[in-house]
């Protein structure tokens, strides 16, 4: 049956999850159980008092409506403030939008941005949108710049509630992938298996012919995979070069390497994504070489050829299907 209790139109969401949840098991043992418990007891309490909807908890983590963005906001100060005494802490993101409501509940891209900043955050945590701020207000709110999230295309102004001191945000702040103005259309399969091959192997080439969509496959590869590689996350765009000596120097530039690529990179936990590679094949060598020589360091490559070196896994990109070309053309 569809729920009729759920907010329509405009509403904010709001996102928990609790920060450190295997270290409290792990120092509260059995307790744990019953400091769960009273976590969603006091949450719930909190959001309910200021009008808000239970859409769906799994685990540790709440997600919650509300009809009036200012009620959203109080009820998540009134939630922080409820589990100061408790050894939880939760990270709250809120977020604004109109998603669309359907039996199932809500769907869109509104939903999926006001998770993602609640996963920016860290434990007592609150994060808010600057849809929801341009409806309450500058107020408390601290503004902590513009941050990339992952799996979303513009970047998002985010504000903290309060002025309390945190660790920065775990955001896509240090990339340089360009900004997709357009949604990934299908290719879920195909983000599965390549995103695993991402985490078992040092360099992966995704292959396929022109217009396959090699390119935008692995730069949300690359996206999805950024919170595994605290250095950092680059695009070195190699269609216009046709000069295999430069390729070296294009990555140290991407990367920041003013005293030598190797050097520079050495230890880093980093992924590096060559796209066009096929202008460029003859310097297959040198990519081979940095990637035995950074044991942290990955590389995913788009070309139309394989590298042909030794520690290379290809994966082919077929082009889209029918009915997902189709989509695509009518967004576009």
């Amino acid at each position: 049956m569809p729920r009729t209790d759920l907010p329509s139109g405009t509403v904010t969401f709001l996102f928990t999850d609790v920060e450190g949840s295997t270290r409290l098991l792990r120092e509260h043992g059995e307790r744990y159980a019953e400091l769960l418990a009273e976590h969603r007891r006091l949450l719930r309490e909190a959001f309910g008092r200021h009008g808000g909807v239970e859409v769906d908890t799994q685990g540790d983590a709440f997600f919650y409506t509300f009809a009036r963005a200012s009620d959203a906001l109080a009820a998540a100060a009134a939630g922080r403030a409820a589990l100061e005494p408790t050894p939880v802490r939760v990270r709250i993101g809120l977020h604004t939008g109109e998603p669309t409501l359907t039996d199932e509940g809500y769907v869109g891209m509104d939903v999926h941005r006001a998770a993602r900043i609640a996963a920016a955050g860290h434990g007592g945590q609150v994060l808010v949108s600057q849809a929801t701020r341009d409806l309450v207000g500058a107020g408390a709110l601290r503004d902590l710049g513009e941050h990339r999230l992952k799996d979303l295309a513009a970047p998002e102004r985010i504000y903290q509630l309060g002025d309390g001191d945190f660790p920065p945000l775990k955001t896509l702040y240090r990339t340089n992938l360009p900004i997709v103005t357009t949604p990934l259309v299908g290719r879920e399969r195909e983000l599965e298996e390549a995103g695993a091959l991402v985490r078992e192997h040092r360099l992966l080439t995704l292959t396929g012919p022109g217009g396959s969509g090699k390119t935008r496959l692995a730069l949300h590869l690359a996206a999805n995979a950024a919170e595994e590689f605290p250095d950092g996350v680059f695009w070195v765009p190699l269609q216009a070069i046709r000069d295999p000596a430069i390729v070296e120097r294009a990555i140290a530039a991407a990367v920041g390497a003013d005293d030598g690529l190797a050097r520079h990179v050495a230890g880093k936990r980093l992924l590096v994504l060559l796209d066009n590679f096929e202008q460029v094949v003859d310097a297959s060598p040198s990519v081979a070489a940095i990637v035995e020589n950074t044991p942290n360091a990955k590389v995913l490559v788009t070309s139309r050829e394989p590298l042909h070196v030794a520690s290379e896994h290809c994966y082919p990109v077929e082009p889209l299907r029918l009915e997902e070309a189709e989509m695509l053309f009518d967004l576009r």
